[in-house]
């Protein structure tokens, strides 16, 4: 779609311009003005022995769980989790899984621990260095913790962690909690779509990580989609995160959306 050509070169000017490295390559990657290579090398350099990866911007702190996540959801974006690199990343990722199968502190809580859940486990869902056993406990774990009334609101944080993973993997896909739990989360997906209490880009991201074009229970296609996200661009070329978010991942997880639905 030659119309997409001006919101990407606005977006392109807001990276640069708010932009570490890392995240102008992630850019012309996804674009594929340059191939992969120094994306990768770029995260080798960041790569810690534990097989975590160091922060790559000025205000990112000391969460390497986090940091190593966004990491993987760049990679994930250009379809490149079966390399060393997040090989070590999810060997790292992997061995911070608690005996109930839940990541995240007990002391944070039980329902940031579903979120941390669902972000670890749906990246590890869908790289090939993964045990089929973690996988398993992660998904035993949301699902022993699931209730409608937890995305109902919508509520969107526990709608993207619980798709991010069961839409990926499913240890018995004639699970009636699994298909449950999928069906309510689109259903309210779209709902806080249509009542705009979700932002756009927010909404494309859980497409994104499901890399799916439909999800279930949620009637929204892409081209209704990338309507949406066009429309939401900032002047400055960006576009805004959820409260809390960041606006340079934002404007990532834009373009990665417009080009997997475009």
């Amino acid at each position: 779609m030659s119309g997409l050509d001006s919101v990407y070169a606005r977006a392109g000017g807001y990276i640069a311009l708010e932009g570490a490295p890392l995240d102008r390559l992630q850019f012309e990657t996804l674009l594929r003005e340059r191939d992969a290579a120094g994306l990768l090398d770029g995260f080798a350099g960041q790569q810690e022995s534990s097989g975590a990866i160091r922060g790559w911007r000025r205000d990112d702190g000391d969460d390497l769980v986090a940091i190593t996540l966004r990491a993987l959801s760049f990679l994930d974006a250009i379809g490149l989790l079966d390399h060393p690199v997040p090989e070590a990343a999810v060997g790292f990722l992997a061995r911070g899984q608690a005996a109930d199968g839940g990541w995240g502190d007990p002391s944070e809580g039980l329902e940031q621990r579903i979120l941390r859940t669902g972000a670890v486990a749906g990246f590890l869902a869908k790289s090939p260095f993964a045990r089929t056993s973690v996988l398993r406990s992660a998904e035993a774990f949301l699902l022993g913790h699931w209730t409608i009334e937890r995305v109902q609101g919508p509520s969107y944080a526990p709608i993207l962690a619980y798709m991010h993973l069961l839409s990926t993997f499913s240890s018995d896909p004639s699970s009636e909690a699994g298909d449950e739990a999928l069906q309510w989360c689109g259903r309210e997906l779209e709902r806080g779509f249509r009542m705009q209490a979700f932002d756009p880009v927010s909404v494309a991201r859980v497409f994104c990580r499901a890399r799916a074009r439909a999800l279930p229970g949620a009637k929204l296609d892409p081209p209704e989609l990338i309507t949406a996200i066009v429309t939401a661009q900032d002047e400055d070329g960006g576009f805004t995160a959820e409260p809390g978010g960041s606006r340079l991942d934002a404007t990532l997880e834009a373009v990665e959306a417009l080009q997997r639905f475009s």
